[in-house]
């Protein structure tokens, strides 16, 4: 009886709304130009397979009381702490680790035989969420009364949890990862209850060191080869300037513009001419806006715009600090990633290799969407009602 009544609370609206992100997802990879090595794979079925099992995953979270993710949250923030660990060993100390081996320069990966490739950065970021957001309601328990040394303590608390997922993924290095997890951080400092001073002085701290970052970009170039390694440099510079490097970093995002602009207002069709790598996982949005043109482009923003929306929803109507800080920290995530994904294919946002939510091709990040989408549908299917609210 209490099961039926979870799924009856459940925001169809939000489901219904993953659901039409899968079928775009396989019309889209079906459309997808592949590598001559890759034609032999079915991407398709094996997406079918990655959705089934993670939406039995996702009625799973559902099912389970998010609340008692405070009491064992750190079991999993340690598991996916050992899962990075376990590559940077590899990547660093040259310890024969099992399973893990360089992809295209990257040490981001296990490959398990008979499942492919996980990266467990992704499930690091559900970790890193539900981990931060216990700590910031458990200090927010004990410290009733705030002062500025209560905020610079949570402050602190929030640093150690979150700074080593973040500079254990920067070191792989997979930036576009640590990105994410940094939008997630400033999510949900933002409603932890710290002064907004303190807010407003990292948010300028942070407007500084980007600004910094592009004057020594342009005027000290050798200070950035200390911080980027030479592919991440390569694809600022394709990005900055793709004409001028049309044979190497800037031919992704060529390629994509030419495909975008294939599609025109209405449905074209994708110029068989046109060929890029990735297609089928980070340049998905390509294919969709040469496919479907702008109409169909359009079409999947919305679909987003709905998404976020009814997370946004979902944080606002629920009275327990606790869910309503991992929704934010959700809706950090997946806006984050939507921007910087379809921002990239059109050179607004440099090349990072993040994924679109639902719609790329990849088993790691749509396992960790759909487990995200379970953990929201069960915060707001158990969401009081206060006669006095």
């Amino acid at each position: 009886m209490y099961k039926d009544t979870i799924f009856s609370k459940l925001d169809y609206t939000l489901v219904f709304t993953v659901f039409l992100l899968f079928c775009t997802s396989l019309i889209a990879i079906h459309q997808a130009p592949l590598d001559f090595n890759l034609r032999h794979i079915n991407f398709v079925n094996k997406q079918i397979q990655w959705y089934v099992i993670s939406g039995i995953m996702a009625v799973l979270i559902i099912l389970f009381d998010y609340e008692r993710l405070r009491q064992i949250h750190w079991f999993f923030y340690g598991f996916g702490i050992f899962l990075l660990l376990g590559i940077s060993m590899a990547q660093f100390l040259h310890v024969p680790v099992p399973f893990v081996h360089p992809i295209k320069g990257a040490w981001s990966w296990y490959q398990l035989p008979g499942i492919g490739q996980i990266q467990p950065s992704e499930f690091m970021k559900l970790f890193l969420i539900i981990s931060m957001s216990a700590v910031i309601f458990n200090h927010n328990e004990t410290y009733a009364v705030r002062t500025v040394r209560e905020d610079f303590l949570l402050l602190g608390k929030i640093a150690l949890v979150a700074g080593l997922p973040f500079l254990l993924v920067l070191a792989q290095p997979d930036l576009g990862t640590a990105l994410v997890m940094f939008a997630i951080i400033f999510s949900i400092v933002i409603i932890s209850g710290i002064r907004w001073q303190l807010i407003l002085t990292m948010v300028l701290s942070l407007i500084v060191g980007v600004i910094a970052f592009f004057i020594a970009w342009f005027q000290f170039p050798s200070l950035i080869g200390l911080i980027l390694k030479q592919h991440q440099s390569a694809r600022f510079y394709g990005w900055l300037d793709p004409y001028k490097y049309t044979n190497d970093q800037g031919y992704q995002l060529i390629t994509s513009l030419n495909a975008v602009g294939t599609g025109q207002l209405f449905n074209k069709g994708l110029d068989p001419a046109v060929f890029f790598p990735e297609a089928h996982t980070d340049f998905i949005f390509s294919v969709i806006a040469g496919s479907f043109g702008f109409i169909g482009a359009s079409i999947v923003i919305a679909l987003y715009f709905i998404l976020i929306y009814r997370m946004v929803r979902a944080a606002s109507l629920s009275h327990d600090p606790f869910g309503s800080y991992m929704i934010t920290g959700f809706i950090g995530m997946f806006t984050f990633q939507i921007f910087e994904n379809i921002g990239m294919t059109i050179q607004v946002m440099p090349i990072t290799g993040i994924t679109l939510p639902f719609l790329s091709y990849g088993g790691s990040s749509l396992l960790t969407s759909l487990m995200s989408i379970g953990l929201i549908l069960s915060i707001q299917a158990r969401k009081r009602t206060y006669m006095f609210s």
